[in-house]
């Protein structure tokens, strides 16, 4: 189903130029502090106080946003991620963003989200963002959240659904919305090989080929294996069932603004939705 790989390379192959990694180890999570600083001052700012509290970010990756976390003085953050990679990076991180007088304030595990080694109702805020996409069990993720979070402590989530419209991650190779909901899976896959090979040919030397090549891997994996298909009814669903857990405010944001008003038509919901946002209070029964 869906139309052919063709098509989407040639909505796409003007677009694509391959950037070489930055010589910058922390390049990437330089992004995602500034990022987050956006979200936070923009969604959680005012509705969930960090400062003089014990927090928890699930999910963290390289580290950027809970680097960005320490300057709302939290008394202490720990920042948690499954993959040594991203927690060795977020380490490196810590040692470069924060400053030398705050660095005690934060710490970095690996640790599954879904079996977290902490004691019940011990973290006053628990924080994800961008995270609960690639859960493999994302409603297991949520009740840990929940059995480690204190009664009335808040939990402060974002993330893009799947059908959003750039829900594959494939965006700095694939910028046409929704190619994965209107093509196969396949087919984004093979577009995704025919468009690294158009632009090798533009490429001289053997090093930015070898790059290339590795990126073109990692992407299509990560598209592969590191995506859940999460959706905003699924999400909700999860949230429904847990009465311990209560919406303490939410917000939805449209990438495109003529889009907006499908936010509140159930059937389109999920493709017009950009960003789900939740401040989630844990409730004592």
């Amino acid at each position: 189903m869906g139309f052919p790989s063709g098509w989407l390379v040639a909505l796409n192959h003007r677009k694509f130029r391959f950037v070489p990694p930055s010589d910058d180890p922390i390049a990437y999570a330089r992004k995602q502090l500034e990022d987050g600083k956006r979200v936070w001052t923009r969604f959680f700012a005012d509705k969930v106080p960090i400062s003089g509290k014990l927090v928890l970010d699930l999910g963290c990756g390289p580290g950027g946003k809970t680097c960005g976390y320490v300057a709302l003085n939290p008394e202490r953050i720990i920042g948690v991620d499954i993959s040594y990679d991203a927690i060795a990076q977020a380490e490196k991180a810590r040692d470069i963003l924060v400053h030398p007088e705050n660095r005690h304030k934060l710490e970095f595990a690996c640790v599954d989200a879904e079996d977290l080694p902490f004691p019940d109702e011990y973290f006053d805020v628990v924080t994800c963002s961008d995270s609960f996409e690639h859960f493999p069990n994302p409603q297991k993720v949520l009740s840990e959240a929940r059995r480690v979070l204190k009664v009335n402590g808040l939990m402060a989530i974002d993330f893009a659904q799947w059908k959003s419209y750039n829900g594959h991650h494939l965006g700095d190779i694939i910028t046409t919305p929704w190619s994965h909901v209107f093509w196969s899976k396949e087919a984004v896959i093979e577009a995704v090989g025919k468009l690294v090979e158009m632009e090798k040919s533009h490429l001289k030397d053997e090093k930015s080929l070898n790059l290339l090549e590795d990126f073109k891997v990692r992407r299509i994996e990560h598209f592969i294996n590191a995506l859940n298909g999460l959706s905003i009814a699924s999400f909700e669903g999860f949230l429904k069932s847990d009465k311990r857990l209560k919406v303490h405010w939410s917000r939805k944001t449209s990438a495109y603004p003529v889009l907006f008003p499908l936010i509140f038509i159930p059937g389109l919901r999920e493709l017009a939705v950009a960003r789900n946002v939740y401040v989630i209070e844990r409730i004592g029964l």
